[in-house]
């Protein structure tokens, strides 16, 4: 088989605007901002009463120059649940053929491929909210590292299992052409078998001469 490495016309290639991107569950933003809130909410409630209530407290950090300080530990807390609700809110992702895309982030955009052939295992997790709300992610891992090259979050159970099962039948397949592509090779061995062989016998009739 003669090397081809031909140049290719940018234009032709695919366009990452053609991908139909899916929405992860609708109810996964709220859980996220929900989450948020629990586990923010009686430390956020806890400094406010403290710096109201408590006046050596309150004198310290407003009648000081760390009173800034103190405004910004105030007012920062309050846009982790907008950053955790806009955050679930604009993860895209999209199954192909031939690999599985994540697109995600608010401020900075970050797109992942992940070709199916290269991954080595799909792990289908709930963690307590999950649980608690009926949501399913999905964790794929990629071969030869072992580690996870990324997760799609907020997944319906029926939506997880097909994603996964189809995956998994994708990365069978996948090893059944390569394995059919291996046997159809043409033979490689009995060539270098030949030609490791002729240098033994040049060197039988140097010796045979020196007799």
């Amino acid at each position: 088989m003669s090397f081809s490495n031909k140049q290719l016309d940018l234009e032709s290639l695919p366009r990452f605007e053609d991908v139909a991107y899916q929405r992860t569950s609708a109810r996964y933003p709220g859980v996220a901002l929900g989450t948020s809130l629990a586990l923010l909410l009686p430390a956020y409630v806890a400094m406010v009463a403290a710096l109201v209530f408590i006046a050596p407290l309150r004198a310290a950090a407003f009648g000081t120059p760390l009173g800034l300080l103190a405004v910004v530990a105030i007012c920062v807390p309050i846009f982790v649940p907008w950053f955790a609700y806009k955050s679930a809110s604009v993860i895209r992702f999209a199954v192909r053929e031939r690999d599985v895309i994540v697109k995600k982030g608010i401020f900075w955009n970050k797109e992942t491929i992940q070709p199916i052939k290269r991954i080595q295992h799909v792990e289908q997790a709930q963690g307590p909210v999950d649980k608690r709300f009926g949501l399913h992610k999905l964790k794929l891992y990629s071969a030869g590292t072992g580690h996870m090259s990324f997760e799609i979050p907020g997944l319906e159970e029926a939506t997880a299992e097909r994603i996964k099962a189809f995956i998994l039948q994708a990365r069978q397949d996948a090893g059944t052409r390569d394995t059919a592509n291996d046997a159809n090779a043409p033979p490689l061995a009995a060539k270098a078998s030949v030609t490791a062989a002729e240098p033994h016998k040049n060197c039988g009739e140097e010796h045979a001469d020196d007799r």
